[in-house]
């Protein structure tokens, strides 16, 4: 399989449209598909108006990024993907879901196409049977926000080709990232898999009554370099989030670890799911 610079990203939330917009800082012509239209318009602002930002910081000429936004396409048809050397899809973190989008891309990706999931939580095995020629299915992880953050985690299944893998490699280093492969899938991958069990042991101390949320946060900032404490974090990230990523963990590996505790549970039965709500386990005003 070439390379070619072609890449379609399926899905227009923050994920789909940073992604979307990095590849094209990077010279790929790009097909954003969403079956939502005023989704891909909202992708489309947020994501030129980052890049417009980098212009008055000097960091980026008006001229590059008026190319840059060229080369992004938008389309409510699955259609679009046809010829794209790459596609990713960046859709709800649901089975269901993901699996009638695979489908979909099944129905008009080239055969030669790589296709990755975004999910940090659904390895591609569980996702395989939905896709037309799994061999070239994979995780494809980028980290929010993708215009920022630099890693890459590259996880094949084991119905994934050697040469796929490779591709995906290739593809993030193209577009300006760091790779990291993994040999085989596990729940939470690299980063999230350390940051998660890391928030479950502060949860833990909490709950026992060894120290306060605040405290906690200080001594994760000042000791470890955090640049968030792990209260902190989980307020911004969204409490229902985190609760839902420990609760997966907990059903996907039978390690209780990952178990959610009564601290965040009960937090989030009342409503209190962190910033976008204005309390979690702070307050925001």
């Amino acid at each position: 399989m070439t390379l070619r610079h072609t890449l379609g990203v399926v899905g227009s939330g923050t994920m789909g449209g940073q992604i979307a917009y990095q590849a094209a800082l990077h010279g790929f012509e790009v097909h954003l598909v969403s079956r939502r239209a005023e989704g891909l318009q909202s992708a489309c602002a947020s994501s030129s108006a980052l890049l417009r930002r980098r212009v008055e910081k000097g960091k980026l000429t008006a001229e590059a990024c008026e190319a840059t936004l060229a080369r992004v396409t938008t389309s409510t048809g699955f259609e679009a993907l046809s010829g794209m050397s790459t596609i990713i899809e960046t859709v709800a973190e649901d089975r269901a879901v993901k699996r009638e989008v695979y489908a979909r891309i099944s129905e008009h990706a080239d055969e030669d196409a790589i296709i990755g999931t975004n999910s940090s939580t659904l390895g591609s095995s569980l996702l395989e049977d939905s896709v037309s020629h799994p061999e070239r299915f994979l995780n494809i992880h980028f980290f929010n926000p993708a215009l920022l953050m630099t890693l890459v985690e590259v996880v094949p299944g084991p119905h994934t080709a050697e040469v796929a893998v490779d591709h995906a490699m290739e593809f993030a280093r193209a577009i300006g990232k760091t790779p990291v492969r993994l040999a085989r899938e596990e729940y939470g991958f690299i980063a999230n898999r350390i940051l998660f069990i890391a928030i479950q042991e502060a949860m833990h101390l909490v709950e026992g009554g060894y120290i306060a949320p605040r405290d906690c946060d200080l001594a994760v900032r000042n000791a470890l370099g955090w640049p968030m404490g792990p209260f902190e974090l989980s307020d911004l990230v969204g409490l229902d989030v985190v609760e839902a990523i420990l609760a997966e963990g907990a059903r996907q590996t039978g390690d209780q670890r990952w178990e959610p505790l009564a601290l965040l549970h009960d937090r989030v039965a009342r409503g209190e799911l962190g910033n976008k709500t204005g309390s979690g386990f702070f307050s925001k005003s």
